[in-house]
């Protein structure tokens, strides 16, 4: 647990500068990102784009390689479309059970609004990591089980990173314009930086290749 915390500060602490020193292309991926995502069923595929472009420009090459990105896509897009609408499916089930239970004064419907709401808020934080490895190139059954397991060890990080990033979304929010310009781009190399620290995976592969452990001699 002293380890996550630790891990934790030091990715935190990291971002500022890495966001200043690539301030332009972040801006970029964030608009990219926003317009991409306007469809609402589009932001998973666009959210993994960018983690792509962000675990670019986090390598020792520091610029986004589009052919890569796109390979990316063509690879775990259609993964990334679906895993993305699994906590919103789990949300707008806890909000109709919510609201039929208020209305109705179901001790029932409260309960399970609760668990669903739950559900979709344990399945969001999971896909955090899970689409760090899905923009790795890692299969989607590799993703999820790494997401999970990530998730599993880490609670702490993982429910503040999520807390962070809804800070940074309320916060840009209210700015209506640096939405567009840096929520994407500031939010999600936070979240990869937080991920790859916690993981140790940062230390274990600088380029955006997947981590393979070395066979056994």
């Amino acid at each position: 647990m002293a380890g996550d915390q630790e891990s934790f500060r030091r990715a935190v602490a990291s971002v500022p500068g890495f966001v200043y020193r690539n301030s332009l292309s972040l801006v970029v991926i964030s608009v990219v990102w926003f317009f991409v995502s306007l469809p609402l069923v589009t932001i998973g595929p666009a959210t993994l784009g960018a983690y792509a472009a962000i675990l670019d420009l986090r390598s020792d090459r520091n610029r986004i390689d589009r052919s890569r990105v796109c390979h990316t896509l063509r690879m775990n897009g259609v993964a990334a479309l679906l895993f993305s609408g699994v906590p919103v499916a789990f949300g707008a089930v806890a909000v109709t059970y919510g609201v039929t239970a208020l209305r109705e004064g179901s001790l029932v419907g409260e309960g399970a609004a609760l668990l669903t709401g739950y559900t979709a808020l344990y399945v969001a934080l999971a896909l955090v990591p899970t689409f760090v490895r899905l923009a790795h190139g890692d299969s989607p059954i590799e993703a999820l089980r790494f997401g999970l397991g990530w998730l599993v060890r880490h609670p702490t990080p993982a429910l503040t990173t999520g807390i962070l990033s809804i800070v940074l979304f309320a916060l840009l929010a209210l700015l209506t314009v640096a939405f567009v310009l840096l929520f994407a781009g500031s939010t999600f190399a936070l979240q990869i930086t937080v991920v790859e620290a916690v993981a140790g995976q940062s230390r274990q592969s600088p380029s955006t290749t997947p981590v393979r452990e070395p066979a056994d001699t």
